[in-house]
């Protein structure tokens, strides 16, 4: 078994280096357990994990056995279980989320809001991470009202486009790369400086298209379907058959974002985790 091990962390690309069609996890309820090391799916290249619930220890676990490893966190909402919540001040905070009671929209052009997001990108590099995933920067889909005056803010596109250059820039810093999170509507005009994308249900929605040029530049599009239900012949339907969705690293997944993953290639992990803070997710997939 560990010969094994040894020969998948050999295969994998260097830290911090993203290329087309890279095979990943994601998990955002629970802290992958290090203690049940070899973590499956060991030929993973590319981790995904909250950064708050995950300590530095995981990162650097993660990272000694080859994997480039990603710090999510929400950029577009401030959700009232994180540690920094006190620090969003009320002229700040928009309406609550439809689908999610414990999260608000931020005013993403707020000087005292970037100056909490800049922390937020300190803390990743400082507990190790390769690179961010922020999402709830904006979406056609699921964020759709960040666009619109009931979202209590009136944010534009240019808006969404100014805060990932922006964060970009904060990412830089500290040698890291940045992730675009579904957006879709804004995806032509931060391409060239994102060096990853993470989609939700691109193929449910007959939107997978839209990466074609994204690709082409040998980006990867880490993609998300929530297939209900989540079982082995989900990856028989339009999860992974659908239009378009050759050459995105697709996964299938619980709501949740917990250890449990199903890949098109007819495999299955349930990594192990630990403890986790984030609320329980929807119940129901989003809808377009």
């Amino acid at each position: 078994l560990l010969c094994i091990w040894f020969l998948a962390v050999s295969s994998l690309a260097q830290n911090g280096t993203f290329t087309r069609g890279q095979k990943f996890q994601i998990i955002l309820l629970g802290v992958p357990d290090m203690s049940k090391m070899p973590l499956p799916p060991t030929d993973a290249a590319v981790w995904d994990i909250d950064l708050f619930d995950n300590p530095a220890s995981t990162v650097k676990a993660l990272k000694a056995t080859g994997k480039t490893v990603i710090c999510y966190f929400s950029a577009g909402t401030a959700e009232d279980w994180r540690d920094d919540y006190q620090d969003f001040a009320a002229a700040d905070l928009g309406k609550v989320l439809p689908e999610w009671p414990n999260e608000k929209w931020i005013r993403i052009g707020s000087q005292a809001i970037r100056n909490i997001m800049a922390k937020r990108i300190k803390l990743a590099a400082d507990k190790g991470c390769d690179a961010v995933d922020p999402d709830n920067t904006a979406d056609k889909h699921v964020q759709m009202d960040m666009y619109q005056n009931d979202n209590g803010l009136n944010l534009k596109s240019t808006d969404a486009i100014d805060y990932m250059r922006w964060m970009q820039h904060e990412a830089t810093k500290y040698n890291m790369k940045i992730g675009l999170k579904n957006s879709l509507n804004i995806l032509n005009d931060v391409s060239s400086f994102v060096d990853f994308a993470v989609n939700e249900q691109c193929a449910q929605l007959g939107e997978c298209q839209n990466y074609a040029n994204f690709i082409a530049l040998d980006k990867p599009v880490f993609q998300i379907e929530y297939p209900m239900p989540l079982n082995a012949q989900a990856v028989k339907g339009v999860s992974c058959k659908g239009p378009d969705v050759a050459g995105l690293s697709t996964i299938l997944k619980d709501l949740t974002l917990n250890g449990v993953t199903y890949y098109c290639d007819g495999s299955y992990v349930d990594t192990p985790t630990v403890g986790g803070e984030s609320p329980p997710r929807p119940s129901q997939s989003p809808k377009p």
